[in-house]
């Protein structure tokens, strides 16, 4: 009789405990990469009309480290070939109007060119290039070399209305497809 109040409590611990941790935003810690690309980065493979349209600033990217972030932040650019982010991809980046953003991600292994995990009109994969904006600003990436997630703060479907809701996506590029992990609206305090 004197277990039952016992399981009862440990029971409602590990609940609460399971609430408390879904509610925690994943880390870049949380997904470290178990190898980072050290060689020379293989040439993009350009296949989509979009890509080829880009070609210059893929390449660039690529070959010369042109639009090539340090850890997504603006200002920083690699200016050398080699991987930026999850261990063994590039992501360039360039701009294409205020607020406008456009990416792509290279394979430096392989040479495969993906498209952005998100797109302006809130999509996940859809094949295009430009990010959406971020009231009223380009979005805001982070990304670090050491770890296989990228958060993205942009406000999908700018474009379309006026007051589009903000969000934070917190992504994973895994076996060459962008996993979304968590969608949080960002309201005005954030």
């Amino acid at each position: 009789m004197k277990l039952i109040p016992i399981v009862v409590t440990l029971s409602v611990l590990q609940t609460a405990a399971a609430q408390s941790h879904s509610k925690r935003l994943p880390t870049f810690e949380d997904y470290p990469v178990k190898e980072v690309f050290n060689g020379i980065p293989r040439p993009p493979i350009l296949v989509t009309s979009e890509h080829r349209r880009f070609r210059t600033m893929i390449r660039e990217g690529v070959t010369k480290g042109w639009g090539v972030l340090v850890d997504g932040q603006r200002g920083a650019e690699q200016h050398r070939p080699g991987p930026n982010v999850a261990g063994h991809y590039v992501v360039i980046v360039w701009g294409c109007g205020a607020p406008c953003l456009r990416m792509a991600v290279c394979d430096a292994e392989t040479g495969a060119v993906y498209n952005p995990p998100i797109a302006a009109d809130g999509g996940l994969g859809l094949p295009l290039l430009v990010l959406p904006s971020s009231v009223g600003r380009v979005a805001d990436l982070e990304y670090r070399l050491d770890s296989q997630l990228m958060i993205i703060k942009a406000t999908p479907h700018s474009w379309e209305r006026e007051n589009a809701p903000s969000y934070a996506f917190y992504l994973l590029m895994q076996n060459s497809q962008w996993k979304l992990v968590r969608r949080v609206p960002i309201t005005d305090e954030q």
